[in-house]
Formats: structure tokens, sequence, C-alpha cells
């Protein structure tokens, strides 16, 4: 990556002109009229504006408001520290001296971030000594913003660290940024980039640090920024007509969990705990719905909960899984150099790779050509798999399937066990405005072609679950694998449920917490039990 030509950008860059909450309305006294560039709206001080919550996202100078407008729609509120006129000074020379005297990175094994922070830090010791008396100055302040600006994301940083955000996106200059949260669904932001050449020196920035290039020649960017995260661009009006747009799919480095699901009520903890007996015993999944209904989320979720003694390969067009299992394989599609189909490794080559791996579960990002075929036949050879399909019910994936290009025989749909459904809905809050919402609003388990069992199901009304295993096919195959009979198996999935709503009220629904206590449910069932209170 070439710093040089994004970092010189950065030069003309202003920063955020605002102070946490509790000194909020004191400093904004101090700040310029309409010379910042980056000067966020703070709508948690207006009248008739309602903080909803907050919480912190490098404390104590970054912190993010969801705030409710007069009309009660919510606004997804960054709230910076400020600095100070002579820190605002300070930074700037800083900023430029880190610039001017950062030098090419010639060795791979160079932390780059860890080379401009040391850089930094050298810089700013000869500046503490410059301005010793001067009072009132704070360094750990200036160097947030130099973190900020320099070696993160600049004015979008803090929601590049909000892990409750799944989406960035922008559609052009003088418009709000939206982000897409995991708990509030779809907000605008008090961001906006100010200007066209703004936001197309924001796009640049993006750019080189994804390694790539975009310009009006080639208006149309998709790439992989440092951390994982998938950027999708256009440059100026060459393809968009109100100007430069993009949009970010966060890769997150602590995922969504089944405990996560659990407090957004996306999933019962019953439902919950029968997918984990399900994941237990390698119950082939499919996962369905539109885009943007959260497939992948639940799909890292549900893996999360395979035993830590399988060997799981999973095969992605863009790295997005993050499983906690040390024999995992990640394996990425590759597309062909500049159009030419030369040195393509598609889905397909990478299934047929994956069973050379001798896996126990093969994960499939999306299925939607020829890998499904392979990945069916996979199945039936006696591997288990999971995937995700766009379909709305399991009569549409069925019929997906079986029609050109995935070609799969109808005698193997019943290799799926279990087919789910994940919708966006309409849920009433307590005030009886619509919010919207993510559940998973049907369970099938697969007993042939055009035979479907339906195990558990959401009710709109009460926004509740019900789940009725009586019938339940997959309980009797595990019944026949473990020799367990169903009343046993079902008062497992009720021990498994309330391990789940445990770690619901602890608060513990983290990736590391939640992935811990797994384990040692699979290794030490009985201390979990006793820590839970039923032994």
């Amino acid at each position: 990556m070439k710093l040089g030509g994004f970092l010189g950008k950065l030069k003309k860059n202003k920063k955020v002109k605002e102070e946490h909450l509790d000194n909020v309305e004191e400093e904004s006294k101090q700040l310029p009229t309409s010379e910042s560039r980056y000067l966020h709206k703070l709508y948690s001080i207006k009248p008739g504006y309602k903080v909803m919550d907050t919480y912190p996202i490098y404390e104590p100078y970054a912190y993010i408001n969801i705030v409710e407008d007069p009309e009660g729609k919510l606004i997804y509120e960054v709230q910076e520290v400020s600095l100070t006129p002579e820190e605002e000074k300070i930074y700037k020379e800083i900023r430029d001296h880190i610039v001017w005297e950062l030098k090419p990175v010639v060795k791979l094994e160079v932390d780059v971030a860890n080379e401009i922070r040391r850089l930094a830090r050298r810089i700013m010791k000869e500046f503490q000594i410059r301005f010793t008396r001067t009072p009132g100055l704070s360094w750990s302040k200036i160097m947030y913003y130099v973190d900020r600006d320099i070696i993160g994301y600049g004015i979008l940083d803090p929601i590049f660290k909000d892990r409750h955000i799944e989406d960035i996106s922008c559609n052009g200059p003088k418009k709000p940024v939206y982000v897409w949260h995991r708990k509030y669904e779809s907000l605008p932001t008090n961001i906006e980039f100010l200007s066209e050449e703004e936001l197309d020196e924001y796009i640049l920035k993006l750019t080189h640090m994804a390694g790539k290039h975009i310009s009006v020649a080639y208006p149309i960017l998709d790439a992989i920024l440092p951390g994982g995260h998938r950027l999708a661009a256009t440059f100026r009006k060459e393809v968009s007509t109100a100007g430069s747009t993009f949009t970010i799919r966060k890769f997150s480095e602590s995922p969504l969990t089944i405990v996560d699901m659990i407090n957004y009520k996306t999933i019962s903890p019953d439902i919950a705990a029968y997918f984990w007996l399900a994941m237990d015993y390698k119950m082939t999944t499919l996962i369905l719905g539109v885009t943007g209904a959260g497939k992948t989320s639940t799909l890292n979720a549900l893996a999360t909960l395979l035993r830590p003694t399988y060997k799981i390969v999973t095969i992605e067009d863009t790295p997005e899984l993050r499983l906690p299992h040390e024999n995992w394989v990640q394996l990425v599609s590759r597309p062909s150099y500049i159009g030419s189909g030369v040195g393509e490794v598609s889905l397909f080559h990478l299934v047929k790779l994956s069973l050379r791996y001798r896996p126990d579960v093969i994960v499939v990002g999306e299925v939607r050509g020829e890998e499904a075929y392979v990945l069916f036949q996979a199945i039936a050879t006696g591997h288990s798999g999971m995937t995700t399909l766009h379909a709305e019910n399991v009569d549409a994936a069925a019929k997906r399937l079986t029609s050109p290009p995935m070609n799969i025989p109808s005698s193997y749909i019943p290799l799926v066990n279990i087919a789910m459904v994940i919708r966006r809905v309409q849920i009433r809050d307590e005030k009886g405005r619509p919010r919207p919402a993510r559940r998973i609003t049907n369970v099938w388990e697969v007993k042939d072609y055009e035979n479907y069992l339906e195990v558990a199901k959401w009710n709109p009304a009460e926004d509740a679950f019900t789940i009725d295993l009586s019938r339940s096919i997959v309980v009797d195959r595990v019944s026949e694998l473990t020799g367990l009979s169903r009343n046993e198996l079902i008062d497992e999935v009720e021990k498994r449920k309330q391990v789940l709503i445990w770690l619901a009220k602890k608060g513990l629904s983290d990736y590391r917490s939640v992935s811990t206590y797994v384990y040692r449910y699979y290794v030490e069932p009985k201390s979990v039990l006793k820590e839970v209170g039923l032994e």
C-alpha cells in the first residue's frame, strides 16, 4: 500500500469540533462556525430531541448517541471531544511533520500503523518540549486525532470502531451518511460530506488504503479495506448522478453471536438451543432470506455452536465468517485478471477442493450456481453442510435448488435436515410506533421434496416464538445416533436453553465469551451447568 498519496491529502483535513455529553454545551460556544469541514451536528442538545441510548467507542474521546427526534425518528450521533484552538494548531503541525517525515515502507513485515505511531510519539515529544509553558494542553487528545485521521478512517473512524454497525453508506455530498445498526437497523448519522471535493478526497483515501485505483476512466471500485471490510464505490458523476458514492460492509472482529440474537429477539432461547443440538450432531442446515436479512450473520452465529473437535472448511466470495475452531480452513474465491477469465478461482473449484481436506462440516457463504451441486454431492457422501440461499421460504428454496444453474436433483433435497428463514420485519415499540427488526420467522425440517415439517414459527401479533419438537425428525435422528430417548434429548435442549438464557442475563454476549462457554459445555458440561445453577 502506498501511503504517500493518501497521506498527502490528509493535510487539508480539519477535525471534529464536539465535546462529550457532559461538557458539550460549554464547549460548543468555542467552536468555529463554517470553517470546520467535519463539524458534526449534535442533535442530543437540541430541544425536543431525546437520547435513547449512549455508549462509548473510545473513552473518553468518542461516544455514540442514539437520538430520537420530535417526530419519533432515530438518528445515529457521533460525538467526539473537541480540540482547543491551541491544540488544533499543534495537531496540524504534528500531522504535517508525520506526512513529510514518513518514509516509504520497503519491508513487508513492517507494521505500518505501529511505524506511524512510533513516529508520532517521537514528534510529539519534541513538541512537548517546545510547548512546556503552554498550560492545559491534552497530548492524549491530540494523539487520538493523529491516530484517527492518519492511521484510521478519519471522520468515519468511530463508526468503524462500533461493533454494532454492519454497513456504512454515503449516497453523495451534502447528504447524511447512513449506517446499519444491529439493534436499530438503518439510521441516518450526524455526519455528512459538505462538498463534492471533500467526498472525492475521502473515496480516494479509501481507495489507496485498499491498494486499488479509482478515477474518471475507471469510476467503479470493488475492494477489500484493511481489516477485511468490503468497499464498493463510484467516482464523481460518471455513473452516479449525485456524485461520488460508497458503501462499506464491515468485517467484525467480534461477530454477532447466538446470545446477541437472543438479546435482539431475533431468535428465542428455545429455538437457539434446538439449533445448538442440531449443530452438535452435524445436521445440514440451509439459511434463507433476502438481501440484507442477516443470513451470513446467522450462519456465523450457528457455526460457532459446532463442536470444537470438528474440522471445518468455509468457502466464501468475501472473507466474512469468523470461527473459534482451531481446525478451521478458510477458503476465498478469486476473480479473474482484468476480466479475462485467466486465474479465476470460483466457489465451484473451492467446494471441489474442500473435499480433499476431509472436513466434518463444509460451510459455503452463499450458493447460487454450480457449486451447489458439488456441495450436495459432498453431503450425499457423508459430510455435513451449512450455507445460505436467497429465497423467501423453503418451497421457493427447493425450486431454486432444482432449477438451473444449480440443477440439484429433487431426490437430493432431503439431504437438508433443517431450513430456516430470517426476515426483516416491522414490530411495534412501547409507544405503538413501527420499528424495523430481524426475526427468524420459520424453521422447517425436511422430510422429502415438497414435504416439510414446521417445528418453529414467529407470531407477529405477539412478537413471540413457538416451537414444537414432539414430532421432530432431527430429534429422532440424534436419538438414533446417540441411543438417547426423545425425552432425554428434549431435556438436553432445555439445559442448553438455560445456559443461553444465563449468558444473556450475565451480559456475556460477546464472541469470546460465547465461544468459551460453548467449548466448556462440550468438554465439561456438568461444570457449566453447576455455574448456571442447574446442577
